[in-house]
């Protein structure tokens, strides 16, 4: 029962309005973003470059585990303009599992 009871002497430190007020602006950032991703699923365009972007990450991990690293980094460098697209709309895309290492020689 001691450890819910407050210490003694201990205050209660109270949220500034400036804090409060941009506690409630991140979250109306939030709601825009929870918007705009709803906007995606009924747009037959984004979604199907949505699906794009998730079958390119999926391709690059298969190439990954296949050790074909020279395919691995063309699917990545073909993510990037749509991932840029996306992120220019405002819209957010999982991370990007790049491929690590060098690149293969161009022969």
């Amino acid at each position: 029962m001691e450890s819910t009871m407050a210490k003694k002497g201990s205050k209660r430190v109270r949220r500034t309005h400036e804090q409060i007020i941009s506690d409630l602006e991140k979250k109306i950032e939030s709601l825009r973003q929870r918007a705009k991703a709803k906007e995606v699923e009924q747009s037959p365009g984004l979604k199907a470059a949505m699906n794009l972007v998730r079958s390119l990450d999926k391709a690059m991990d298969v190439a990954k585990s296949e050790g074909n690293n020279a395919l691995a980094h063309a699917l990545a460098d073909g993510r990037e303009p749509i991932a840029s697209f996306f992120e220019k709309a405002g819209l957010a895309l999982p991370k990007a599992r790049r491929p690590r290492g060098r690149r293969a020689k161009v022969e």
